[in-house]
C-alpha cells in the first residue's frame, strides 16, 4: 500500500554563515533546491510545497517549470519553526497520510532514502520516521497527522527534532550515515565539491 506523502522542503533560509544561497549551490549543474524538489517529484507520493523566505526569487526562479507549490514566509527571520509552521499548513488542506520534511543543504539525500522512510512508515505505524546519522535522528524526517499541531506549536530556531527527542517512543529511525555532511560555511562546501 502506497500512502499519500505531502513534502515540505524548507528553503527560506539566509545561509548567513555561507554568504551565498546554499539552496543554489549546484550539484552537476543542478541548484541544490531544484535537485530536492525533483526527488520529491520523482516519488510521486503527493503535494510538494517550498517554503521560500530570504532569497525567494533566486529559489522561486530555479524551480519556476517544475510542479511544486511555492509559499513565501513572511517571517523566515524568526527561524526555521516559522517555515515549518507556513508548510504544514498549507500541506495540510490537501489531507496527506504523512509530510515529509527536505532541507536544501545534505547534498546526499537519495530517492532511495526518501522512499525508505515512507516504506518505514507503512510498515512500522510509527508517527514519526527520522534518518539516523552517527547518534542524531533527524531529517529528512517524516511525520504522521498525530504530530502536524505539534510542529506548527514549534518557535524560534527550532527545527523537527525537537519532537523526536521528546517523544522517542513514536520514533522509527532509517540510517543515514552521510546525513552529517550539510553545506553551512564555505569550508563545509569546499570539503564536498572536492569529494564531487
Amino acid at each position: 500500500m502506497t500512502m499519500t506523502v505531502g513534502t515540505l522542503i524548507l528553503a527560506a533560509g539566509q545561509s548567513s554563515r555561507l554568504g551565498e544561497p546554499k539552496q543554489l549551490l549546484e550539484q552537476n549543474g543542478v541548484p541544490l533546491v531544484r535537485r530536492m524538489a525533483q526527488m520529491a517529484i520523482d516519488l510521486n507520493a503527493g503535494p510538494i510545497v517550498v517554503v521560500t523566505g530570504a532569497h525567494a526569487e533566486v529559489v522561486t526562479e530555479a524551480l519556476h517549470d517544475l510542479r511544486v507549490r511555492h509559499v513565501l514566509n513572511p517571517d523566515w527571520e524568526t527561524g526555521m519553526a516559522s517555515s515549518l509552521k507556513i508548510g504544514v499548513e498549507t500541506l495540510e488542506k490537501t489531507f496527506p497520510e504523512a509530510i515529509l520534511v527536505l532541507l536544501t543543504d545534505q547534498p546526499h539525500v537519495s530517492r532511495t532514502l526518501l522512499e525508505q522512510l515512507i516504506e518505514q512508515a507503512t510498515s512500522t505505524h510509527k508517527a514519526i520516521i527520522a534518518s539516523q546519522y552517527g547518534d542524531v535522528l533527524g531529517v529528512p524526517i517524516l511525520f504522521r497527522p498525530a504530530f502536524f499541531d505539534a510542529l506548527k506549536n514549534l518557535t524560534g530556531d527550532t527545527g523537527a527534532r525537537k519532537l523526536v527527542q521528546n517523544h522517542p517512543d513514536d520514533v522509527a529511525s532509517v540510517p543515514f550515515a552521510e546525513g552529517v555532511i550539510d553545506l553551512d560555511t564555505p569550508k563545509d562546501v569546499a570539503k564536498w565539491r572536492n569529494e564531487l
